[in-house]
């Protein structure tokens, strides 16, 4: 689970992100980034019904894409928000593609920090 101050919950938030934010895309997921004035990274996770009409199944997804997301928070560079939308490809995939995409899809959008 991630903690509460890392989430998107506002509904304005994810409104400003879908119109400003920067898009990128894979064959199983979006991701929006747009820049915060925080010290912190904060994500959303959207899985629409289109996705799947079982709620077990877009939970699961969910779940799948915080756990990347919590691996990966400590080595990103701060001051963003990320919203990652799931498309219907992703049900199909196990958890260690879903996060070598993702991680492959942040260092593309240059959001890891450089090793020192």
């Amino acid at each position: 689970m991630l903690a509460r101050q890392l989430r998107l919950v506002k509904e304005k938030d994810f409104k400003k992100i879908f119109k400003q934010g920067k898009s990128f895309y894979t064959k199983i997921f979006q991701i929006k980034v747009l820049t915060n004035e925080l010290e912190i990274n904060r994500y959303g996770i959207v899985i629409s019904t289109k996705v799947s009409k079982k709620s077990v199944e877009r939970n699961k997804l969910k779940r799948q894409f915080r756990a990347a997301i919590n691996e990966f928070d400590k080595k990103l560079v701060s001051g963003f928000d990320l919203v990652i939308i799931g498309f219907p490809a992703a049900l199909s995939q196990e958890y260690k593609f879903i996060k070598n995409e993702l991680e492959k899809s942040l260092f593309i959008l240059k959001l890891f920090k450089p090793y020192k």
